[in-house]
């Protein structure tokens, strides 16, 4: 009997998943059933929708709906087009490039670390993007990650530490 044991063993195992499949294709199958005997009532339907804070509407009151959105978008949208006009009758003569922003978005770069990407890649495109400005100096700081870096998409906001971009190139993605 212990020469046969594993297979035995298999065997047991075997039985006892293939009943539980049965089991639950059978179970799937009167499910089937009961939902394909009973339609859903307007009622039924409103009753849910209600619970889930939502709004049931005919296809004529939806087109009410979007009809009256866009009429009031527009009219909203007109004052704002006659004003324009009328300030580029004014400075139609003077000409003004507009004034660059006091505090710029920073810039956001996305690096696509791929599986078996050395560190000297990883370096050569960031400084590409512009996150750093030497790589042989980010390779100097960066060797101990260069076997723990997770493949997937890196981004970086502004000008990142190199212990931040050293996170960011190791975190889980």
């Amino acid at each position: 009997m212990r020469k046969y044991r594993s297979w035995l063993m298999g065997l047991g195992i075997g039985l006892i998943i293939g009943a539980s499949m049965l089991q639950l294709i059978q179970l799937a199958q009167e499910q089937a059933v009961m939902v394909a005997e009973e339609p859903i009532t307007r009622e039924q339907l409103k009753d849910e929708a209600e619970k889930a804070d939502l709004v049931l509407l005919t296809e004529e009151q939806l087109a009410a709906k979007v009809e009256s959105a866009v009429s009031a978008a527009l009219q909203d949208e007109a004052p704002k087009t006659q004003g324009e006009s009328e300030g580029n009758k004014e400075t139609n003569s003077a000409l003004k490039p507009p004034e660059p922003s006091k505090d710029p978005e920073p810039k956001t770069a996305t690096l696509n670390v791929t599986y078996g990407m050395t560190l000297t890649e990883v370096a050569d495109e960031l400084k590409m993007l512009g996150v750093i400005e030497d790589a042989e100096d980010f390779i100097y700081v960066a060797s101990s990650i260069a076997k723990k870096m997770s493949v997937g998409k890196s981004t970086f906001t502004g000008k990142p530490t190199y212990k931040a971009i050293m996170q960011e190139l190791t975190r889980e993605k």
